[in-house]
């Protein structure tokens, strides 16, 4: 061998031993191994898991107390619906509309108030017609305000600076 190889494979050597401190100074500075490391990020990822858990259980319950409040409400909403689709078609409560000017029939008006708008009454049949379809609009916007509180609560976060649900 020639002395040129020699100081090739001397330095080789020790590039090769500095490299190999240089790992064992940086494994013991870090100060873990693989295997503490993949522990780290298992418990992590645990944690992760169980704040995720929390947080829907969260989500869940506000939920299920908005679908119990929106039930009750409607509950009551088609009660008092009910009651005065019947007492329309009754007779018990009778619906009037205002004639602007128009000359009703005499037995079709209701008494006057002086200077108040003449006012004819409507049949029992076409009252409850009416009143099923101011229903219907009203169920409408029941549903529209139950769509808009749900989505207030699942899409925006609470603590959120900016609100458009006016919360």
């Amino acid at each position: 061998m020639s002395a040129a190889t020699v100081r090739g494979i001397a330095i080789l050597l020790v590039v090769a031993g500095i490299y190999g401190v240089g790992l064992l100074t940086g494994r013991a500075m870090v100060g873990k191994t693989f295997a503490e490391y993949r522990e780290e990020v298992a418990l992590d990822v645990i944690v992760d898991q169980a704040y995720f858990t929390v947080e829907q259980n969260k989500l869940n319950t506000q939920l299920a107390n908005l679908s119990q409040l929106h039930q009750e409400e409607k509950a009551r909403a088609e009660a008092a619906e009910r009651k005065l689709l019947a007492d329309v078609q009754s007779g018990d409560r009778r619906l009037s509309v205002i004639t602007n000017g128009c000359k009703a029939p005499a037995p079709a008006t209701t008494g006057s108030l002086g200077d108040a708008a003449p006012r004819a009454e409507l049949d029992p049949a076409h009252a409850g017609r009416i009143v099923t379809i101011t229903q219907d609009g009203d169920e409408g916007l029941r549903a529209l305000s139950w769509l808009q509180d749900y989505v207030c609560t699942v899409c925006e976060p609470e603590g959120a600076s900016w609100s458009f649900c006016g919360r």
